[in-house]
């Protein structure tokens, strides 16, 4: 029994350390022009302030400014996943369920249905829908500044997924301080 208990707490140990490299290996078989920063993982993020601390952000501009609004909300979304807090989340969804509820209905019942859910990783489900969702409307309206599409390899169980940031830093809000700096820019919208 004991040594089932030792065998059982050694391979729980090795499957934890590999998971936490895995990431930044994936980076390594990559590009290796890339630069570093780009995909890392296993970082502490304890203070809510800390995930802007030393980020260099582009202002993105829109030709309307209910999208404007709407970007700066879905961001708001985005720090309060990478900060693992579900109640942020929720408020800040409210907000852009507001904003949008009628230019863009599709997206505002997104928000909502994020808006409904406590559970974080539920939420982050939902966030994935919502950058789909924002996807076409970000790039039609953006008249000045970037936006980066980022991309994290390990979200969802290995399948990857993406988000937005006014920051080429990443932020990673499918994984908050888990894995913070896990992803990469995959495109830079202008």
């Amino acid at each position: 029994m004991k040594k089932t208990l030792r065998s059982i707490i050694a391979l729980s140990m090795v499957l934890g350390s590999l998971s936490m490299v895995s990431c930044k290996d994936q980076n390594e078989d990559k590009d290796e022009t890339a630069p570093e920063h780009q995909m890392h993982s296993g970082e502490d993020m304890s203070d809510e302030g800390k995930e802007n601390s030393g980020l260099q952000a582009a202002e993105a501009e829109f030709e309307n400014q209910k999208v404007k609004q709407a970007f700066d909300e879905y961001l708001a979304v985005k720090d309060a996943l990478v900060r693992t807090d579900a109640a942020a989340s929720r408020k800040s969804a409210g907000n852009l369920q507001n904003t949008l509820n009628e230019s863009h209905p599709e997206i505002a019942e997104i928000a909502g249905r994020l808006v409904e859910t406590e559970d974080v990783n539920e939420q982050r489900k939902i966030f994935s829908e919502l950058t789909t969702a924002m996807d076409p409307v970000l790039k039609k309206a953006i008249s000045s500044g970037k936006i980066y599409k980022q991309f994290c390899p390990m979200a969802f169980e290995g399948k990857g997924d993406y988000w937005y940031s006014t920051s080429e830093e990443i932020r990673n809000p499918y994984f908050g301080d888990k894995m913070l700096k896990c992803g990469r820019v995959e495109e830079t919208i202008m």
